[in-house]
């Protein structure tokens, strides 16, 4: 039996889950959804400079890094490809840069 070989997508998900890695985005995400209960003036379309797209991106983002840091692990490669931790971390951290920056 020919055995298969691992995609990428799955090497990139193993890269990024450990424990640490885990917790650190869980934290990112968290922080990000509390800026947007402090101040959701700075995320709302018609008061920030913000478009719609990149409202969803963020929301996006911390439903993907709130659901990777608490340990779901996707099993059809679907899945595993929309909940990507790492982009969702580096738009968090774009979120964090815009909220703490502007």
């Amino acid at each position: 039996m020919k055995k298969k070989k691992p995609l990428k997508i799955d090497k990139y998900y193993r890269l990024m889950d450990n424990a640490p890695v885990r917790g650190l985005i869980l934290v990112v995400a968290l922080t990000f959804a509390a800026c947007i209960f402090w101040d959701p003036a700075r995320f709302a379309a018609n008061t920030s400079s913000l478009q719609i797209w990149q409202g969803i991106l963020l929301i996006w983002s911390v439903c993907t890094g709130v659901t990777f840091g608490v340990g779901f692990q996707p099993r059809n490669i679907i899945w595993r490809i929309f909940f990507s931790p790492l982009p969702a971390f580096l738009i968090l951290i774009w979120g964090l840069c815009h909220f703490f920056m502007s």
